[in-house]
């Protein structure tokens, strides 16, 4: 008989279970009176009707489909629409949090092809065989009551069933059977049958397969764990499956076993993955957001049984919320970071502030109860976040020192600036070459971002190229990348991050870093990255570079969709939006700069291309050798430009100090009647022939900041 072809008998369903339960007493009775097919009828009844925390319809059901279809029309519209198509054997990833999402819709006329892989692109079958479009189909029978999204379900659950069997042993060579999927799969089977179990369509037999089936996964998942998984965001993943399972199902005997298992694996793999500020070490925050739904899924299960999971635990989950908070930008988004794409947290910050009942997370979520969040807690979990006050977070700037992410901002408003910058470790397959990157987020819109990571296929060029240090908001030398992409998932040289530096004042926030990419060149060179926010008004971008020998220093700096425009002789570089923000960035001194605009595209989710613009600014030299630029975001309207020119700089005894030692630059605001000059040494200031004399004014200060406003001047030491 042909493996595809192989079928597991229902009656199995009773060698899994624990008959002694008292529950499952009219079982046994027809076992033991020989009476098969009335003991899976009986098995049958007791599934549907038990009060098993989470596993029956929500309470107060016709309430909730009121609220959904009243306050989350777009989403219902959305799942309806996918149920729609998934009863047409159509298939097309598109919600919010689908790991790998398509463009294109395939559809089967006849048989699905649980192995079919389009463009050669192996995620879209891994995306198939999660089967996350089935809770699509319980739910809106959930809604509906429309048994044609039952019949779909059911019969496209038992064609999966009788064509997968589980592999002999745990195997990531396949395209239905990889752990991370069994994970994936329990979770999302277990909340499609809680919302189609009333049809008559589940029939008897059809549940037996089910139950058969999960205990496979169950035993999959329980076997497959290796050290490997400890450190991967798919330990999390299985482990979430696994844990669900045995929560769900406590009648089979294994499930004991299964729990324990789960607890244990959740508190390593947190232990392990979270870093000491909250950031999953992969350094990617689709997979970050990932694994803390995973977390905040096995919180809530448990506590709905009376399982309270190890308060360390707890905190790290916590953490991973809070920093997750302070990493979005003011428009709820997070950045691109690595291979991720421009998802919206607020649904999980929602899921975070109800859980930890923390006001300040909820701060961060919707001001209502989102849909998926309504299915999890029900009307009760919708009336009870209604309640809960928000709490403005205590504190705007944030560093995650540990990981390597700096952000500073001005507000939690969407109008509010905001930059984020990364210096840390390079976080594994999931990383790009992104040291010393930087968004910028200004009035309502994103200025300069990362480009996204389009796919997984190493069959396009562009998915390596995305990932290389010039696709990101970052300094090259000589047109080499600091750490080489070998394909999808590797890399042969990685550079390590070093020296970074955070202040954070009311009136400023200072960050520096660097790396060690280019220490292996016969010449060495050292790039030190500063950016210096001078608060509400622009940022002060320094790249510096120290080698021996002539180099060619590049800056890359990418833009969200839009047009820019560089001008030939000042390169001062703008975005052209109309009617919305823009920004501007002034170099500081254009002797001997290079500067271009070119075409390129951005990735803001998987499979999505767009068209952008890309600045690049380059400088030829060698000892110490920089480039500045004030970059100032205009608000919706406003044309004004700060005036921007260098100033000399001289030591207190009189000589003028040489542009490689130290450097200013003046920023005028005639409409306000200020100007700033900000002093930066190249060198660290060590005797007192380092005490600089700028427009009269004596300082001793590796970054100085001197402000004249009302006749006033006010000198601050920035570092």
């Amino acid at each position: 008989m042909n493996a595809d072809d192989q079928q597991t008998s229902p009656y199995a369903v009773f060698t899994l279970l624990d008959l002694a339960l008292p529950a499952l007493a009219p079982v046994k009775d027809a076992l033991d009176q020989a009476r098969q097919e009335d003991a899976l009828t009986a098995l049958h009844r007791y599934l549907t009707s038990r009060s098993t925390p989470g596993w029956r319809t929500v309470n107060r059901k016709q309430q909730l489909i009121d609220y959904i279809q009243h306050y989350c029309t777009d989403d219902l519209e959305l799942v309806i629409k996918t149920a729609d198509e998934v009863v047409e054997q159509t298939f097309l990833f598109r919600f919010p949090w689908d790991m790998e999402r398509s463009r294109i819709p395939v559809t089967f006329e006849e048989k699905i092809d649980w192995r079919y892989v389009p463009d050669k692109d192996v995620e879209w079958a891994y995306m198939l065989n999660r089967h996350r479009y089935w809770v699509a189909l319980g739910q809106a029978y959930t809604i509906t009551g429309n048994e044609k999204y039952a019949r779909a379900f059911c019969c496209q659950l038992e064609d999966w069933l009788d064509r997968n069997p589980v592999p002999d042993m745990p195997t990531n060579d396949t395209l239905t059977w990889r752990t991370i999927e069994a994970g994936l799969r329990c979770a999302n089977w277990i909340k499609a049958l809680s919302y189609i179990q009333e049809s008559p369509l589940l029939t008897p037999t059809l549940l037996a397969k089910v139950m058969i089936s999960l205990h496979e996964h169950g035993e999959y998942l329980a076997s497959s764990f290796t050290g490997w998984k400890n450190i991967s965001n798919w330990g999390v993943l299985e482990t979430c499956g696994l844990f669900q399972t045995a929560l769900y199902f406590p009648e089979f005997t294994r499930a004991r076993n299964w729990k324990r298992l789960g607890e244990e694996r959740l508190g390593e793999t947190a232990r392990i993955q979270i870093m000491a500020d909250g950031i999953h070490w992969e350094q990617s925050p689709t997979y970050h957001h990932e694994v803390l739904v995973c977390f905040l899924d096995c919180i809530r299960l448990g506590r709905m049984n009376g399982l309270e999971l190890e308060d360390e635990f707890l905190q790290k989950v916590r953490q991973m919320a809070v920093a997750s908070l302070y990493w979005a930008k003011p428009n709820h988004r997070q950045p691109m970071l690595g291979d991720s794409d421009d998802s919206d947290v607020r649904s999980i910050l929602t899921y975070a502030g109800w859980l930890f009942q923390d006001s300040v997370l909820r701060f961060g979520g919707y001001d209502q109860m989102d849909y998926d969040n309504a299915w999890l807690f029900g009307l009760t979990g919708v009336e009870g976040y209604a309640r809960l006050l928000a709490e403005e977070p205590s504190y705007l700037s944030h560093s995650f020192v540990h990981s390597g992410h700096y952000v500073m901002r001005t507000g939690w408003d969407e109008q509010a600036l905001y930059l984020y910058f990364h210096c840390g470790p390079l976080g594994g397959g999931h990383g790009h070459a992104d040291l010393l990157h930087f968004d910028l987020y200004a009035y309502g819109r994103d200025m300069l971002t990362d480009l996204g990571r389009y796919n997984y296929s190493d069959h396009t060029p562009l998915r390596k190229a995305l990932k290389e240090s010039a696709a990101h908001n970052t300094t090259t030398v000589d047109g080499i990348g600091f750490t080489e992409i070998t394909d999808t998932w590797s890399f042969s040289q990685i550079a390590k991050p070093t020296g970074t530096q955070w202040i954070s004042k009311p009136e400023f926030d200072y960050v520096e870093g660097s790396h060690d990419g280019y220490r292996h060149l016969n010449d060495p060179v050292y790039p030190l990255r500063r950016i210096i926010f001078i608060k509400p008004y622009y940022w002060l971008l320094v790249d510096s570079f120290s080698c021996r020998q002539e180099h060619t220093f590049s800056q890359h700096l990418h833009f969200a969709p839009g047009a820019v425009q560089m001008e030939d002789e000042t390169f001062i570089c703008r975005t052209k939006n109309e009617r919305e923000a823009n920004l501007c960035i002034i170099p500081v001194n254009v002797e001997g700069l290079q500067g271009k605009v070119d075409y390129g595209v951005i990735s803001r989710e998987y499979n999505l291309l767009e068209p952008n613009q890309h600045a690049v600014y380059s400088r030829t030299g060698k000892g110490q050798v920089s480039i500045m630029q004030v970059l100032y975001p205009q608000p919706p309207g406003e044309q004004f430009c700060p005036l921007v020119e260098q100033v000399t700089i001289y030591r207190h005894t009189g000589e003028a100090v040489d542009a490689a030692q130290a450097e200013a630059c003046r920023i005028s605001f005639p409409e306000k009647s200020e100007e700033h000059i900000i002093v930066i040494s190249h060198e660290v200031p060590s005797s007192h022939l380092d005490s600089y004399v700028v427009e009269g004014i004596q300082i001793f200060g590796e970054v100085v900041l001197i402000v004249f406003a009302n006749g006033q001047k006010k000198v601050t030491v920035i570092r």
